[in-house]
């Protein structure tokens, strides 16, 4: 069975929160603040950030039964995202792009015919359809005791799990995409002196995990309404609950989505005199039908009811410069592949879960699970919904474990490492190889799989700089290097994936 989830684009509710709020900056006399801490006009603000990644994915890599590999050594890519905000008697016009966006030199890998969303298989800017991305293209402000706010806008809520605009750095590893709506939306706070907040608001979606949209090349067609409410203020504690409905129809005209989804987070600060502590969760449900998918007893589509959960504890201490934290994720999988249900979650592919297992090797070997189904060779042509397999990285139908500690010794130096451990909410199996063995669980090696263990992955990064430079229009200039090393357990092959990456940035 061909699994689904749905990653989709909620309002962002803390900055919703922060400028509807009695009392908050408007985002008029925010652009001012800033304007004016820059030297520009107090009509203007810019931010963005330049990068260049460069990485060494592990080339020898073995992707499926037919002894393909990665075939990816080392390999440069870049990106320029860059954003624009014009204010005016309380209203506010904002852009942002991304230019520049994917590889452009080095290796590309072998996988063929990956449906891979970041195109790791061309090393040509000119040949990716989305190098040159509008993340933002929005008017907002006030009228009365409401904000409105319309046009292509990007969004985040909570930890990232559903609703990630793929801005936040990740504990390790990297952000690439980021869930992208044509929105319309109005928040208010209903109850006078009190710190509740009310959204409510409609989407055309342009693209996330399920969905890709342009008004001149179509695509997917998906609509969204929500409605959420948000609970308190960012410093002292804060909880939010949305609802989602979502109606989807496939690029064929009949294949259709109809879901429900909810989602509840909460956060909770708490100081004492020897470190500043934060609780964060949270959960979500998805319940309804759908025909993208289909099974062998259910040729018309499936019942969809799935979950997932996350959260992190963590602690800065006053005394030292040390952080610690332990994150935790639990994702739903369907162990019966013929009972007409999916019960398949996955997290926003911007999420993070280690920067190996789940984003190298799992999503490598989706990509080429995924080229060996529509392998002329193998078959007709791939079933309706294949393309579902292909998660980017996701993490997804699994659970980890993650400890962290971050040591910042001087402000311009941080050193982090992080142990996860992680293991499947299914029998682990590749789709292509389980099906031509009769039904019975086999890795993407052809080889038998027991239990649910994927593995335990070691993560290191060390950033210097990062730091802004008043001198030079706020600059903030910063290397970041990284590595992850996957002990992967014999369900996934038993060999050790290193991946390392130095990246090279500046923000404003």
């Amino acid at each position: 069975m061909i699994a689904l989830w749905l990653s989709v684009g909620l309002v962002d509710s803390s900055r919703a929160a922060e400028k509807d709020a009695t009392g908050a900056p408007s985002p008029a006399e925010a652009a001012a603040a800033l304007a004016k801490d820059r030297g520009l006009p107090e009509w203007f603000t810019t931010s963005g950030e330049a990068r260049l990644i460069a990485s060494l994915p592990p080339a020898t890599l073995t992707v499926d039964d037919e002894g393909h590999t990665l075939g990816q050594s080392m390999v440069l890519d870049s990106r320029l995202r860059t954003g624009f905000g014009f204010t005016w008697k309380g209203f506010e016009a904002r852009t942002e792009w991304d230019l520049f966006d994917g590889q452009i030199a080095g290796d590309a890998w072998d996988i063929r015919g990956s449906e891979d969303a970041r195109h790791r298989e061309s090393l040509d800017l000119l040949a990716r359809p989305d190098a040159f991305t509008a993340r933002r293209l929005s008017l907002g402000g006030r009228v009365g005791p409401v904000a409105l706010e319309g046009g292509l806008v990007t969004s985040r809520w909570g930890l990232g799990m559903l609703a990630n605009d793929g801005a936040v750095d990740p504990e390790f590893g990297r952000s690439d995409f980021g869930d992208r709506v044509i929105r319309l939306r109005a928040a208010t706070r209903p109850i006078a002196g009190e710190s509740v907040t009310l959204v409510v608001a409609g989407d055309r979606v342009v693209e996330d995990e399920l969905a890709e949209w342009s008004p001149l090349e179509g695509g997917e067609e998906a609509w969204q309404a929500l409605a959420s409410l948000i609970f308190g203020e960012r410093e002292s504690g804060r909880a939010g609950l949305y609802y989602v409905y979502r109606n989807q129809t496939e690029l064929d005209g009949v294949r259709t989505t109809e879901a429900h989804i909810y989602d509840a987070y909460g956060e909770l600060p708490v100081a004492t005199a020897r470190a500043d502590i934060r609780f964060a969760a949270e959960g979500a449900g998805i319940f309804g039908t759908t025909s993208r998918g289909q099974s062998y007893s259910s040729r018309e589509g499936l019942v969809v009811k799935s979950a997932g959960f996350t959260g992190i504890a963590e602690a800065k201490l006053k005394a030292l410069p040390l952080r610690a934290a332990l994150r935790a994720g639990w994702a739903s999988g369907d162990a019966d592949p013929d009972d007409g249900q999916s019960n398949d979650f996955a997290f926003d592919r911007d999420f993070d879960a280690g920067s190996v297992l789940f984003d190298e090797l799992i999503g490598a070997v989706d990509a080429a699970a995924y080229a060996q189904l529509e392998d002329s060779a193998h078959s007709g042509g791939a079933p309706d919904g294949a393309e579902a397999i292909v998660a980017e990285g996701a993490f997804r139908h699994a659970a980890f474990l993650q400890p962290v500690v971050e040591v910042t010794p001087k402000p311009w130096l941080s050193v982090k490492a992080g142990v996860m451990f992680a293991w499947n909410t299914k029998p682990v199996q590749q789709v292509f190889t389980t099906a031509r063995n009769g039904g019975v669980p086999t890795n993407h090696l052809g080889e038998a799989t027991e239990g649910y263990d994927l593995g335990t992955e070691i993560d290191w990064a060390i950033k210097l700089g990062d730091l802004p430079l008043k001198q030079t229009w706020h600059l903030q200039p910063a290397l970041l290097l990284q590595g992850g090393h996957l002990l992967a357990a014999p369900n996934l092959g038993g060999e050790t994936v290193t991946v390392l990456s130095a990246a090279v940035r500046t923000r404003w």
